[in-house]
Order: C-alpha cells, then sequence, then structure tokens
C-alpha cells in the first residue's frame, strides 16, 4: 500500500423510531434525524430500510443479539437499540488508497474499529439521554415533531464536532484520568466538600456534591460509575476543562429561555460559576432531572447538583463565597502532585487502563503525535483481541520498528511503546520488566 490515502470520514448519522411510517409511502415518517441534511429523503429513507433488514435479516441467527455492525466495501456501519422502538446507525465511509501495480484506488475494508464505532455512538446517545432524557418519554411529553427539531438543535452540532479519521484507542476505553494525592489533601478537600454540603442541605435537600476535577484529572465523584464517567467525559471532552482550557473548539450546553438544551462557546473566565442561574442545564441522572452547577476555581472544577424545584432558593453568592474561602489554597497543593505525576509519565510511552474503576493513565495524549496510524490501527487491533478474549499478552514490532507490548490480566490493561529499533525481543522483554517492576509492580504478577 501506498499513499495517499483518503481517511475514515462521516457517510451519515441516523435516528429513527421503528413503529411508525407503517403503511406504504409514509416511510419517510420514520426518520427522527438524519445528518447530513445534503442526502435527499428519498435515500435517507432507503438507509433506514436497508438498516431494518439487515436488522430482521440477523435475526433469525441471533435472536437475543441484535446485529450491532455491518461491513460492506464502501462503508462501515454501527447500530444501537438504545430504546424501544428507536434505533441509531452512524455509517462511516472506509478509507481508500492506492493499492497494487495498477494504481488503482480501492477501499480498506478493515480499517475502520468496529468497538471505537460502537463506543461513539454510544457516546451520542449517552449524551443526549443526559440532557435530554429518554426520546421516547420526551416523546410521550410533547410530540415526534417536538422530538425531531430537538435532536436536529442538539445533536447536530454535537456529530459535527467529531473527527471520525481521528478516533483511536482511548475512544474505546473511555476510562476517567484520576489524580493521585496523599492521604492529608484527600481528606482536606473530602472535608471541605462535605462542609459545603452539610450547609446547604440544610435548608435545601436536594443540593449534593457530584465532580471534583483538577484540570483534567478525577479527584472526587459521589456519583455512581456510569454518571461520572459520562459527566467527565462531557466535561474533558467538550468543555475541555482540562489542559486545552484556552482551546477555541469548545462546547457547553445551557438552558434557552424555553428550557431546551443548546450548545455554545465556553468562556475564558477562569474563577466563578461556568453557566449562571437562570441558564443552568438539567441533567438526568437516577431518571429524574437535576440542574448542573460548575465553578471553576483556576484549574479546580466543581460540580454540584440540585433539584429544578430548590434552585431559586439557593443563593449563588454564598455558594460563590464558600467555596473561593475553602479552595483557594487547594489550587497551589493539587499544582504540585500533577507536576510530580507529569514529570514521572514523561519517562515511558505508555496506556493502562483499569475496566474495573474506569481509570485510564498515559502520558500520551489521545491523537497525539505518538499515535501514529500504524500505532494507532495496532493498538485498536490488540484491544479487540483483548475484548475477546483471543490473547492476553502480545509484542510487536511496527514497519517503521517501534516494539509495542501489551498484556492483560483480569480487568487490567497495558500497552507500553518503544522506540529501540535495535533492541530484540529478549531486550524489550527485559524493558518491559524492568518498567513493570519499578513504577507497575501492583498491577501486575507473573
Amino acid at each position: 500500500m501506498s499513499v495517499p490515502i483518503v481517511e475514515a470520514s462521516l457517510h451519515y448519522f441516523v435516528i429513527f423510531c421503528s413503529k411508525l411510517g407503517q403503511k406504504e409511502g409514509t416511510e419517510h415518517e420514520k426518520i427522527l434525524f438524519f445528518y447530513p441534511p445534503t442526502i435527499n429523503i428519498g435515500e435517507q429513507t432507503n438507509s433506514v430500510g436497508i438498516s431494518e433488514a439487515y436488522v430482521l435479516f440477523t435475526k433469525q441467527f441471533s435472536p437475543n443479539q441484535p446485529c450491532e455492525f455491518i461491513h460492506t466495501k464502501k462503508n462501515t456501519l454501527a447500530l444501537l437499540n438504545p430504546e424501544e422502538d428507536i434505533w441509531m446507525v452512524l455509517s462511516v465511509n472506509n478509507p481508500t488508497g492506492i493499492i497494487g501495480k495498477d494504481n488503482k484506488r480501492e477501499y480498506i475494508e478493515d480499517e475502520v474499529d468496529d468497538i471505537i464505532l460502537k463506543k461513539t455512538i454510544q457516546q451520542i446517545y449517552q449524551t443526549w439521554q443526559t440532557f435530554n432524557g429518554s426520546i421516547m418519554s420526551l416523546v410521550s411529553k410533547t410530540s415526534f415533531e417536538n422530538v425531531r427539531k430537538r435532536l436536529e438543535s442538539f445533536i447536530k452540532p454535537y456529530i459535527q464536532q467529531i473527527q471520525f479519521d481521528q478516533l483511536d484507542l482511548f475512544t474505546s476505553l473511555d476510562g476517567i484520568k484520576f489524580l493521585p494525592l496523599n492521604k492529608n489533601i484527600y481528606l482536606t478537600i473530602f472535608g471541605y466538600i462535605n462542609s459545603v454540603d452539610l450547609h446547604f442541605q440544610s435548608t435545601l435537600s436536594s443540593f449534593r456534591f457530584g465532580l471534583v476535577l483538577y484540570k483534567d484529572n478525577l479527584i472526587l465523584s459521589s456519583l455512581e460509575q456510569n454518571e461520572t464517567r459520562i459527566l467527565y467525559n462531557y466535561l474533558i471532552n467538550m468543555v475541555k476543562v482540562g489542559p486545552d482550557i484556552n482551546s477555541s473548539n469548545t462546547m457547553m450546553v445551557k438552558n434557552n429561555s424555553n428550557n431546551t438544551p443548546i450548545w455554545q462557546t465556553k468562556g475564558i473566565s477562569r474563577t466563578g460559576f461556568m453557566i449562571q442561574k437562570d441558564s443552568l442545564p438539567m441533567v438526568w441522572l437516577g431518571g429524574k432531572p437535576q440542574a448542573m452547577i460548575v465553578y471553576e476555581q483556576k484549574d479546580t472544577f466543581l460540580l454540584f447538583l440540585i433539584d429544578p424545584s430548590d434552585l431559586p432558593e439557593l443563593l449563588f453568592e454564598e455558594l460563590s463565597s464558600s467555596l473561593v474561602q475553602n479552595f483557594e489554597f487547594v489550587n497551589l497543593t493539587l499544582e504540585q502532585h500533577y507536576a510530580k505525576k507529569a514529570n514521572f509519565d514523561e519517562q515511558y510511552k505508555y496506556i493502562y487502563f483499569n475496566q474495573m474503576n474506569l481509570a485510564i493513565r498515559s502520558p500520551i495524549k489521545p491523537r497525539g503525535p505518538e499515535l501514529n496510524k500504524e500505532t494507532m490501527k495496532l493498538l485498536n487491533e490488540i484491544h479487540a483481541d483483548f475484548e475477546g478474549g483471543l490473547s492476553s499478552e502480545i509484542i510487536v514490532k511496527t514497519q517503521q520498528d517501534r516494539w509495542i507490548v501489551a498484556k492483560k490480566i483480569d480487568f487490567r490493561e497495558f500497552y507500553i511503546m518503544f522506540d529501540n529499533k535495535n533492541s530484540s525481543i529478549l531486550e524489550i522483554n527485559e524493558e518491559v520488566k524492568n518498567a513493570t517492576t519499578k513504577f507497575f509492580k501492583f498491577l501486575f504478577t507473573d
């Protein structure tokens, strides 16, 4: 294979309701959302029909497990059935490259990773559900036409910011970075949070603490694991509250005057409430809406939740004063811990992931220069093997003479890369032993 390669790109994304459009000539009524709108309604309807046909056909062979992926020469599709009668289909154009002596451009059918597409389509629905509730519950309160308008205003900007040629192993793992702290500073922060909770809960029983972040690292959470993951993903990858805090490509949700969630660009403020009281977004956690309050104090971000009925009684000025008083000095201590972690991380190129607590640790930036196309593809394939239980340890040497060593033990995955092109496999194995013994001795045992 030789360059140039046309990278993977979005073909289309559709959300449809299978119980609509049952009469001939009304099939287009199934469509609740379709992107891009440049595809005509006839092709949109055909895409839905083909997806339904695949689902019905494959159901004969797997009645209890609906079809999740479709592979064609030109496209790779992921299907998700998040609610009864609701389907989402994400279709990605396979990359193309010059293959063979006749310089014919052909599709590279195995380049797009199934697990990455599955995770991407799940994140689309989870983000929608977090800020809007389920699709059918919204239909029951309003109408299908209202839901179509809401999907258009909410999902369209979300889809437009996804770089489909840049999705990588970090997308698949969807982990959370934790900041290691000593016991004293951890208990100090916990004590501050608890005092704020107790103070405001004395008059507003629904007020509660949610998350504390420092840059792109989680420090504390009172939420369930998946709720933590969703809101962490939103704050880090959409709002970009971590090291990319000054990025111009930020998106955050606020409620407009009609109490409908919309996307807007985050401002550059570094101290104060991210969104003011009259525009706070609602998040659906535990099946009920709660107002989400995010307060930033330099590089520390605190998230609180409160029932909408209690929100008018919450004094923002009092909450702000309490947070400034308690957290002003904490930033310096957290910066020191963050610097220590960064210093350690510079010694190796690795990715560590714990499936039990979703902890991910790596000095490698997602879509960073360390993850070239070949490395990214190999890491995705290794992760797929791990997910399928096909192997527990893999050593690979790439065409660019990079060594990749990957291990999976129980619920932990570890990937480490060496650019020692003249090293033998025995020498690389010894390097891995030294690294795991020195820095990860509690993670793996022979």
